[in-house]
Order: structure tokens, then C-alpha cells, then sequence
């Protein structure tokens, strides 16, 4: 009686299902609980998880009504002592590819042998499943369960590997490209506007530094093609893109650097790329470009503290002053608390040449073992906070104060208090308007919620090199031999900007663009060299939801011009050229002040429209929108004595916010 009503039980709660002979012909299955009675039917050819073939195996067919997160499982309890393996499948049966399958992944049990996996399903497509007889031969169940995901990705192999990944533009066609290093050669697979990727190899041969620990782009000779710099454990490297972007060239440099973060950046802002690189074990270096397409090792050009225990050096406009900033996070292994080996640092730039260390002042040098920081506004506030990974300490969300200032705010966020990640990498991944990030340890992405919390989601990979592999608007992530294609879920907008610098590099990095629309304002920061080891993409992307429009497009080029673009459609990639479109929504009739004399040769006297109103700040601009002086008012009188002769755009800002601008000649 027992038994009998043991089969009833089962009858009901789940699929009975028959054996199936093979591939051709399946049982067609959906959501839900499945019995397999005897595995008896065809063997499966491809292994998708485990070593050694089967002999026989069941097979079943799932074909989604819409796109789903699924997962198949046997890790169930009724499955304890058990041990199974399953295929997923995609294509047609004689030409079959692994999707998805597991061997060992359980947890119920003490020595669990139970499988799971989870795939995107993509609608009206059929997969595969087998459940094959490796280990055991009949009288399990296994569970098929669907989630409408919020995001997702699809791997697809590419023909070149490296752990540490490189994602810029190398032809000049704005299109993001990836760029992998291997022993005496460098591999590019060029963004086809067709979609796919073509593969070219070029030879290093003798290359003395594969990129260990980072890899960053940027055309440091200014001949319009991307050059890149390695960073290995004993050196760096420098290789270096010919003239017409069809061949590349080593530069190798013999300082003896531990080097691990590496940027292109233009410190001394000459309008020239200059190198930058942490050394674990001693004194960070800079390499000072000359002019003339060389980058020389200058030990005073940007002399940072003596002390090692440098890891990830992040460039960034922090105070919102026009330059650029240098935040380093710092890790020494076996330094105890306080070692200035292991206290975050942060380099402000005074505005004429040299830096100041600040991390004290800003209240960031908490002396944890950081590897890795995200610097992004993560908040839409205006100004940047930062992200801190620390590998053996407690992490860090530093809010951005505006005052110069941070808070630390990680209790807040609703991230996992996890330690063990060297890597952090950040964009808008589902559009919303709000930077997420990937992070190597425990759930492997954060999206933002858009109120300074975030959700975790798990995904197959952790890392890599962020840019658009097809120009769809949505950010994907290139990691070892696979780009992760992100599957848009939802109808949100983008828009990407592509920069051309003339005056200032080539890439515009270090630039700032900011967007303003319905939802406020967004900035991004063009850099080389993103997280701990990897280079992502030189474009700036913006995910703003459901906008359509864009009212106001602002970029400031580290040259100092500034170009605005007005009423933008969303859903497009813009090149902006630097100086293409300057102040345009800065009207030279002013109908805020008046100025006398003018042409002047001296002094300049401001006389404001509305006498109930005060000036708050006062810039000139020339004719190229190079901004050349902000002046300093006395008695609303300024003095535009140093100026050269020709004409220039003044712009008046009141108390109360309004700007207006008019054109005057210095003579």
C-alpha cells in the first residue's frame, strides 16, 4: 500500500517521462518538475561539462516563449547520494554547440555530485538538453525553472586569449575594438559596421613584457593611431602603432618597475600624452612626453611619495576644478596599519604644474590593503565618488562631499561586506541612467538603483575590458577568449559620444562630458587605463532611460576649449571634433550686463542688468573656445591687461546662476 501510493504522489508532482532515443527525437519539456526512469537512449557526441563520454543518454528539447534566465537543476533532495550530469545544446542535431551543462556543482549532500547551471534562453530558439549515464543510470529528478531576467549576457568565443584586456578603437573608426597581447605578438580584432570582428596578428618579435598586471591605450605620438603600454611584473613596455595603423613597433624601457597600474595621461597639460605607472615595490614614475612622439623616463616630472605599495593610480577631475587629479590606491603586503605603503593617496593638481597630497585633507588615506577603485558619479550629484576595492580590509564608498571631501557611506549601499577583489570596472549596463559595476568577488555585478544602493546578480565572469563589440548602444565586457555580449531586456536610450582632439590628444583623455536632460545631469571621464589591470573603451557611453532627448551636450577638453551641442537625439554615436561646436548655447547678445569700455586695453567694468544681483563668476573665452582667463572682480571691475590682442567671449555668471556672454576686443 505504501508503494502504491508512493507512485501516485509521484505521478503528480511531476513529468513522467519516457525514454528518448535521440537528439531527433526529444521529449519537448517546459517549467516545471521531471522524472527520469532508465537514461537508454542515444549517446551524446559533444561533452559540455565533465571529461569522458557516456553511453547512452536522454534527451529533451525547451524552446522559450520569451527570453528567460533558466536553470537546470537535480540538486535537489530528493536527489541526495546521487550523481548526474547534463548538456545543454544549441544549433540543430549533427551540428551541435555546448550552451550550457554541468557535472559537479551540488551542494545538497555531504559529497554532492548533484548539477546546475543557469543560461539565457533567447525566445522561439530550442535547446538540447541530455542527460547522459557517466555516473548514474536512472531514477532522478531535475528541475527546469524560469526567470524573466533584468540582465543578461551571451558569451561568444573569439579567436585570441589574455587575461588582461585591452578595448579601444585601433583604425580610427570610433568603433570599439579589442586588443590581445601573447609571447612575440599583439592580435586585433577590428569592429566590423557590418557586425563581427575581422583578426590580424602582428609580430613583437623579442617582446620583453606581456601585460602581467595592466595594459592601457592612448595615441601618445598624436598620429591618430592608438598606441599601447604593458605593465609586467620587472618592466614596462611601450608599443607603438605606425602611421597608418598597420603595423606596431616595440619601445622597450629598462627601468627595473614592479609595474602594475599604467595610464596615459596628459600631466603637464602640453596637449601630449604622458605616461604614468605604479611601482609595487618602490616610487611610482613618469614618463614625460617630449613633443616630438618620445616618452622619456623623468624622475621629476611628477615625483610622488617614496614609498611602494602602489597599485591602481585613477586620473579624475575630483573637485571640479577643470584638471585632472590622481587618486592612487595603495596595498603592501606584511605592512601593518599605518605604513605609508598601504595609505591611499590622492595627488590634487594645483593648476600649474604640481600636485599636492591631499588623501588626508579629503579623508580617503584609510591604510587598507586597496587594489582597485571605480571612479564614477554614482549618484548624479555632479562630482565624483569613489569605489574601493580592498583585497584583505573592509571596502570603501566614498561619497563625494563637493566641498573637497568624502564620506564614507559602504554601510549604506547594500553591497556585501566582502573581502578578496583586486578588480573593479564600471558603465551603465542596463541604460538607466545610473553607473553599475562588475566586481571580481562573490555576486559579480552591482546594478544601481539609482538612490545609492545597489543589487547584486551573478554572472559567469567578473572582469575585463568594457566597450560596445556591436553597436547597439549596450555595454558588453570582453574577458580571456570571449566577448559577453549584453542582450538588451529593456527599451532604454543611449547616446555615445566619440572624441577628436586637435589642440588637446588625440582621444581627448582626461576630458570631461557631461549630459543634461529630464532626468538632470550625467558625467563620464574619458581615461586610459580603467580599474586595476584593464583598458575599456575611449567613447563616452550614457544610458538615460526612457528620455528620448538630450537638451544639452557639454564637452570640456583638457585644452580648456569647451563644445556644446543642444536638442541631441538619443539612440546615435556623435563625434565631436574639438572646437566644432563652441559655446553654442552661449548667446552674444547679452541681456544680463553691459561692459565698458570696450575695446578696452586695461580694465573692464561689468554693469549688470538687474542692479539686485551680484556677479559669481566671470571667464574669458577666444574665438576657439579655449577658455585663457577667470579673472578676478574688484569692485565689478576686472583687468584683461595680460590678454593678447584680437577679440574674445566673456561670460558672466550671476548670484542666482544665469550665465550670458558678449563678445569684446582687447586692442
Amino acid at each position: 500500500m505504501k508503494k502504491i501510493t508512493l507512485i501516485f504522489v509521484l505521478c503528480f508532482t511531476t513529468h513522467l517521462l519516457q525514454a528518448q532515443n535521440s537528439c531527433a527525437l526529444p521529449q519537448e519539456i517546459t517549467a516545471g518538475d521531471h522524472y527520469i526512469g532508465i537514461i537508454d537512449g542515444a549517446a551524446n557526441p559533444l561533452i559540455c561539462a565533465g571529461t569522458g563520454l557516456a553511453t547512452a543518454a536522454e534527451w529533451y528539447s525547451y524552446t522559450p516563449s520569451r527570453n528567460y534566465m533558466v536553470t537546470i537543476t537535480t540538486d535537489l533532495q530528493v536527489n541526495a547520494g546521487k550523481d548526474t550530469r547534463f548538456h545543454v545544446y544549441k544549433g540543430s542535431c549533427g551540428n551541435l554547440t555546448c550552451h550550457a551543462g554541468d557535472d559537479d556543482s551540488g551542494i545538497i549532500g555531504s559529497s554532492s555530485y548533484l548539477s546546475v547551471a543557469s543560461f539565457l534562453a533567447i525566445q522561439g530558439t530550442t535547446y538540447y538538453i541530455a542527460f547522459d549515464n557517466r555516473w548514474n543510470a536512472s531514477n532522478f529528478q531535475f528541475q527546469l525553472t524560469e526567470a524573466i531576467p533584468t540582465i543578461s549576457f551571451l558569451p561568444q568565443s573569439i579567436p585570441s586569449s589574455s587575461n588582461i584586456c585591452s578595448v579601444a578603437d585601433m583604425n580610427g573608426d570610433y568603433l570599439d575594438d579589442i586588443v590581445t597581447v601573447q609571447t612575440n605578438q599583439l592580435t586585433v580584432l577590428t569592429q566590423l559596421t557590418t557586425g563581427g570582428f575581422t583578426t590580424t596578428t602582428y609580430p613583437l618579435p623579442g617582446l620583453t613584457t606581456l601585460p602581467g598586471w595592466s595594459i592601457s591605450a592612448g595615441d601618445f605620438d598624436k598620429n591618430r593611431y592608438n598606441d599601447l603600454v604593458l605593465g609586467g611584473s620587472s618592466r614596462l613596455t611601450v608599443i607603438k602603432a605606425n602611421n597608418t595603423g598597420t603595423g606596431y613597433t616595440e619601445i622597450p624601457y629598462p627601468q627595473g618597475i614592479f609595474t602594475q597600474r599604467t595610464n596615459f595621461i596628459d600631466i603637464n597639460n602640453d596637449g601630449n600624452l604622458d605616461l604614468f605607472a605604479c611601482h609595487d615595490t618602490a616610487r611610482s614614475h613618469a614618463y614625460r612626453n617630449d613633443g616630438n612622439g618620445n616618452l622619456i623616463f623623468d624622475t621629476t616630472f611628477f615625483p610622488t611619495l617614496a614609498v611602494g605599495g602602489n597599485y591602481a593610480s585613477i586620473w579624475t577631475d575630483y573637485d571640479n576644478d577643470g584638471d585632472q587629479d590622481m587618486y592612487l590606491a595603495k596595498c603592501r603586503g606584511g605592512a601593518p596599519l599605518g605604513d605609508p605603503q598601504r595609505i591611499n593617496l590622492l595627488y590634487k593638481n594645483n593648476g600649474n604644474g604640481t600636485f599636492t597630497e591631499s588623501g588626508a585633507i579629503a579623508g580617503i588615506n584609510d591604510g587598507a590593503q586597496s587594489w582597485s577603485t571605480a571612479v564614477e558619479d554614482f549618484d548624479n550629484d555632479g562630482d565624483m565618488d569613489f569605489l574601493l576595492s580592498n583585497i584583505s580590509d573592509q571596502n570603501r564608498f566614498y561619497r563625494n562631499n563637493g566641498d573637497g571631501t568624502f564620506t564614507d557611506i559602504y554601510s549604506q549601499t547594500g553591497i556585501a561586506a566582502q573581502i578578496g577583489s583586486w578588480e573593479l570596472q564600471s558603465g551603465d549596463f542596463n541604460n538607466d541612467g545610473f553607473i553599475d559595476f562588475l566586481w571580481q568577488n562573490g555576486k559579480e555585478l552591482y546594478l544601481n538603483n539609482g538612490d545609492l544602493t545597489f543589487t547584486g546578480h551573478d554572472l559567469a565572469f567578473s572582469e575585463g575590458g568594457i566597450g560596445d563589440f556591436n553597436n547597439d548602444g549596450f555595454l558588453d565586457v570582453q574577458f580571456e577568449g570571449y566577448i559577453h555580449l549584453n542582450v538588451p531586456l529593456n527599451d532604454n536610450h543611449w547616446i555615445k559620444l566619440n572624441l577628436k582632439g586637435i589642440q588637446s590628444n588625440s582621444n581627448g583623455i582626461g576630458a570631461r562630458v557631461e549630459i543634461e536632460g529630464a532626468w538632470g545631469k550625467q558625467i563620464r571621464e574619458i581615461r586610459s587605463g580603467n580599474g586595476f589591470s584593464h583598458q575599456s573603451s575611449l567613447n563616452a557611453h550614457f544610458g538615460i532611460g526612457a528620455n528620448t532627448t538630450i537638451t544639452k551636450i557639454t564637452v570640456k577638453w583638457p585644452s580648456g576649449t569647451v563644445d556644446v551641442l543642444q536638442n541631441v537625439q538619443a539612440n546615435q554615436s556623435i563625434l565631436v571634433t574639438e572646437g566644432s561646436f563652441l559655446l553654442n548655447t552661449e548667446s552674444t547678445e547679452s541681456k544680463l550686463f553691459s561692459i565698458y569700455p570696450n575695446p578696452a586695453k586695461d580694465l573692464i567694468t561689468i554693469q549688470m542688468s538687474n542692479n539686485q544681483t551680484a556677479i559669481s563668476e566671470v571667464k574669458i573665452y577666444d574665438l576657439n573656445g579655449r577658455m585663457v582667463a577667470a579673472p578676478a572682480l574688484n569692485q565689478n571691475t576686472i583687468n584683461v591687461h595680460s590678454l593678447t590682442l584680437g577679440t574674445y567671449i566673456m561670460v558672466v555668471k550671476n548670484s542666482e546662476g544665469e550665465k550670458s556672454s558678449l563678445k569684446f576686443i582687447k586692442e
